[in-house]
């Protein structure tokens, strides 16, 4: 599952309002590196892994500082992508716990399949 979020909120400190309202504790991992065009580009990247649900939660920001990691999703500043076993997962839950954080303007389900440049998503 992937969601679009829009906020102007420097990473670290999203992470935080994240790790405030939900019992989740994101940390930072290497940045994702992706190479585009032949240019190599480095998306700062946090994940947290639900072990008793078996789910991991990756939050990565869309936009490096000259390049979009899914251009397609121009208007969105950072993408949470939800592995695992979604079938533990509580898609409202989730998105109303996260309409709360005060810098987040909107949270929003992508359709995968549509996507071109999906594939920018594979190794992250």
């Amino acid at each position: 599952m992937l969601y679009g979020i829009v906020s102007q909120e420097k990473p670290h400190r999203l992470v935080w309002f994240f790790n405030k309202i939900y019992p989740y504790q994101f940390s930072r991992v290497d940045d994702y590196e992706i190479e585009i065009a032949s240019k190599l580009f480095a998306f700062a990247q946090y994940t947290f892994n639900d072990e008793e649900n078996h789910i991991t939660y990756i939050l990565i920001i869309n936009k490096d500082e000259s390049q979009l990691l899914i251009p397609e999703l121009k208007n969105f500043d950072y993408l949470l992508l939800i592995k695992g076993a979604i079938n533990f997962f509580e898609e409202e839950t989730l998105k109303k716990n996260i309409k709360t954080i005060p810098t987040v303007q909107i949270i929003f389900e992508v359709e995968t399949e549509k996507l071109k440049s999906k594939h920018n998503l594979v190794y992250v």
